[in-house]
């Protein structure tokens, strides 16, 4: 099935399930939503306030390291961290870990939606290193990540709640502090196993409210369109930056994967990618009550 056939299909379901409204409530879901619902463990997060994004001294800094490195990274993504704002949140609550294979077989079975895939469009599942119902699934556009966020009554965390869980309330480098990262405590990085690991693998690289895996392994869909100076407006209460229809504009990945470097598993690193694209190290986690999507 040609790969364009594929992403327009998904599309027009997209497009028709939200015109439906809002997701449906956790009373009016599915009996095979529950089932995956009940699978899903989540974290509490309090409402409250956090420093969310980068000074221009930390981006300096930041910029040295990566061309000492030789980091495919230049100064224009580290700024777009710039500035570091004061950002509410209301209390929510987010999946301890990112969804895997098993939840998301559950989904596809029972809505019709097509198979992970890579960039060519080939069955991703085919592939023995990605396949584990234990691992992260990926391969996901954020269409299809967001609508099955929507299917069990949740939605994808906006980028202000992703950071701060990431960064907890004490705004550290990465989910575990500010240590730099070890492959073998913190996270799956830098091809040391040349595909993702299961989820939960890496408990010393979890947040102090115990979210796992939120560096390295798969880079994880955001809610919102990126846009590298929407901090700069300064959004102060639940952020959001989104145009639901716009299948054009680039979508927020935030964590790193297993194939990135330790540069790309910074918690306040914006990174991008098109939202009908999949790729073999982009998965996503959910957060509940789902998050209010402009019209």
């Amino acid at each position: 099935m040609p790969l364009w056939f594929v992403r327009f299909v998904s599309l027009v379901f997209l497009w028709c399930y939200a015109s439906l409204g809002e997701a449906a409530s956790l009373e009016k879901i599915s009996v095979a939503a529950q089932r995956v619902l009940d699978l899903v463990e989540w974290i509490e997060i309090p409402a409250g306030e956090f420093l969310m994004g980068s000074g221009p001294e930390e981006i300096a800094a930041l910029t040295s390291e990566a061309n000492f490195r030789g980091a495919m990274v230049d100064r224009h993504t580290f700024e777009a961290e710039i500035p570091s704002h004061k950002v509410v949140l209301q209390a929510y609550s987010i999946s301890r870990h990112e969804i895997t294979n098993a939840q998301y077989k559950l989904f596809i079975e029972n809505t019709r939606r097509p198979k992970p895939r890579g960039n060519q469009g080939e069955d991703i599942w085919q592939d023995e290193k990605f396949a584990n119902p234990e691992l992260p699934v990926v391969g996901v556009t954020w269409f299809d990540a967001q609508a099955f966020a929507e299917w069990i009554g949740s939605s994808l965390p906006t980028e202000a709640q992703w950071e701060r869980v990431a960064r907890g309330k004490h705004r550290t480098d990465y989910p575990w502090g500010d240590d730099l990262p070890r492959a073998r405590q913190h996270a799956n990085f830098a091809r040391r196993h040349d595909c993702p690991t299961p989820v939960g693998q890496f408990p010393a690289g979890s947040t102090t409210e115990g979210v796992e895996d939120m560096a390295g392994n798969v880079w994880e869909w955001c809610l919102d369109e990126y846009d590298a100076t929407f901090y700069q407006n300064r959004p102060g209460q639940d952020p959001i930056n989104l145009r639901y229809r716009d299948v054009l504009r680039p979508r927020v990945i935030r964590g790193g994967a297993w194939d990135s470097g330790r540069i790309f598993l910074r918690s306040a690193l914006r990174f991008k990618f098109f939202p009908l694209d999949s790729s073999h190290s982009i998965g996503f986690r959910i957060v509940r009550p789902a998050a209010r999507i402009p019209n």
